[in-house]
């Protein structure tokens, strides 16, 4: 009686792999981070550029500020795409 019910119990269980839960996860993460991101790119830019209408000063901040959001947004959006080249490689 036991063993019916254990075999019962396996067959109405999806069956769950742990790379699928995984890969979905990074999936799921990636894309909402890369939502968040792109907003907060946008105001750093904007933010970038009023600097530049300041002055020397602040011109010379906002170059440097503009070189890490340029790097910044690169390793974010690249990471995805990483990610994804190494799912579809992997046979994940």
């Amino acid at each position: 009686m036991k063993e019916i019910m254990t075999t019962k119990l396996a067959m109405s269980l999806p069956k769950m792999d742990f790379f699928d839960n995984v890969a979905k996860f990074m999936t799921n993460t990636t894309s909402k981070l890369q939502g968040i991101s792109l907003s907060v790119i946008i105001f750093c830019v904007v933010v970038t550029g009023m600097m530049f209408l300041f002055g020397e000063g602040p011109s010379r901040t906002a170059k440097k500020w503009l070189t890490y959001i340029v790097i910044g947004a690169l390793i974010i959006f690249g990471a995805s795409t990483i990610g994804q080249t190494i799912k579809s490689v992997g046979g994940f």
